[in-house]
């Protein structure tokens, strides 16, 4: 929903906030009379709906393994999918035969999920990562719980977290219509200084946000309104590594080895001519040529002096061509220049929080902002929600998001994002 809003733009939002406020106590009431009223038929009908829930992310999962291209991540997301629609097909059709696995997935579920966020935090070290590895921590004790209580759990399970997660999503609904009422109020949406602060409030996660953007945007005095289009140039880590190998993982969305046992991890860039050109680099040109016992250093969250280079051209005279470059027509020209002018105040540069992906990433999406505000918000919004790239992305920016922007990740979420707002 946060990436719909982002291409709808404020102006659609600011005037649909009465729509957004009724949504948000809607989903609210629901929720609250799920958990409250555990009943027996309350029961049946939220594993009904969990079990349409998995089919629906099943279905997303598998259209992201499709569009995505190559790699070992859209494998991974197929197998999810098969799975997911097999297992939420199976729920809703037969409930009450299938309410004891209900407890054992939802288990599983949390017991993966801690497993990965203890051992993400414990690895790369994000600021705040103790909060992440709490979250972790709690994640196993629930699953295991569950694991342990199985047979008594499943009056409570199912409404619990059903009725719980449509709490929330009203709550968050909520507080979006009351902040979008006196944020924009007086605005109508077309200010670039004011989207850009829109933008930093809604839609920048914390960590890539509190430290390095923290004054107000102001766009640049003088600009050339002559622009060309907008080109997002990558360097999958095999393309750096010089070495031709069938795509994993591991290779094309983290780091792959050179012919000498090193490690590189790729590059993201945005250009739009004549004026702006957005590589920010390490400052050390061999920061990251790693050898096998330093990658571990590196991966952790933490602040080395940054370098933005000047043009592609600079770029490629001490670096190879890019794997890919994606060309964006429908974009905002002043947003990018006032998101740009304000990122470059600061240089230090940080493998997690303020990378090359990093940058171009919430280059972009300011570039985008409001894309696809065409005048009919409902029929936008719907052709969205029912897009398949749309959840493409928004699965790439989730992932993203909560671990690390590398340049492959940027590369499936720009091609999905290009299918969205271009075509």
């Amino acid at each position: 929903m946060n990436l719909a809003m982002l291409l709808l733009g404020p102006g659609n939002l600011h005037r649909s906030r009465w729509y957004l406020t009724a949504l948000g106590f809607f989903l609210f009431t629901v929720g609250l009379f799920i958990v409250s009223d555990a009943s027996d038929t309350v029961t049946v009908i939220s594993l009904e709906a969990f079990g349409w829930v998995m089919v629906v992310m099943g279905l997303a999962k598998l259209a992201f393994s499709l569009l995505a291209g190559g790699g070992g991540m859209p494998s991974l997301f197929a197998i999810q999918g098969f799975v997911f629609i097999i297992m939420g097909i199976a729920i809703a059709d037969f409930p009450q035969q299938s309410e004891n696995a209900v407890p054992w997935l939802f288990g599983l579920a949390l017991l993966l999920n801690g497993a990965y966020q203890l051992l993400s935090a414990l690895i790369i070290r994000y600021p705040n990562w103790g909060w992440f590895l709490a979250s972790g921590i709690a994640h196993l004790l629930l699953g295991g719980l569950l694991f342990f209580q199985w047979k008594e759990s499943i009056n409570w399970v199912a409404p619990l977290f059903l009725g719980g997660s449509l709490i929330l999503i009203g709550l968050t609904t909520l507080r979006t219509a009351l902040r979008l009422g006196r944020y924009l109020r007086g605005k109508d949406g077309s200010d670039a200084e004011m989207a850009i602060r829109y933008f930093l409030d809604f839609h920048v996660a914390g960590r890539f946000r509190k430290k390095y953007l923290a004054s107000s945007p102001e766009l640049p005095m003088e600009v050339n309104e002559d622009h060309g289009d907008l080109l997002l140039h990558i360097w999958t880590p095999v393309t750096v590594a010089g070495v031709k190998r069938n795509p994993t993982l591991v290779n094309r969305y983290v780091m792959a080895r050179d012919n000498d046992g090193k490690c590189t991890v790729g590059h993201s860039s945005l250009e739009m001519t004549p004026d702006i050109y957005i590589s920010h680099c390490d400052n050390d040109p061999i920061a990251f040529e790693m050898a096998n016992d330093e990658v571990l250093g590196v991966l952790r969250s933490k602040e080395v002096p940054g370098i933005f280079l000047a043009s592609f051209e600079e770029e490629i005279k001490s670096y190879v061509l890019p794997s890919a470059t994606i060309r964006f027509r429908n974009f905002n020209e002043a947003q990018l220049r006032t998101f740009w002018a304000l990122y470059r105040k600061v240089t230090e540069y940080n493998f997690t929080n303020r990378n090359c992906s990093v940058a171009v990433a919430l280059a972009l999406e300011a570039a985008l902002m409001g894309s696809l505000d065409t005048g009919s918000r409902f029929r936008t919004l719907l052709y969205l929600l029912t897009n398949k790239d749309l959840w493409v992305a928004h699965f790439i920016r989730w992932k993203a998001r909560e671990m690390v922007w590398t340049p492959g990740m940027m590369l499936d979420y720009a091609l999905a994002l290009q299918r969205v707002v271009e075509e």
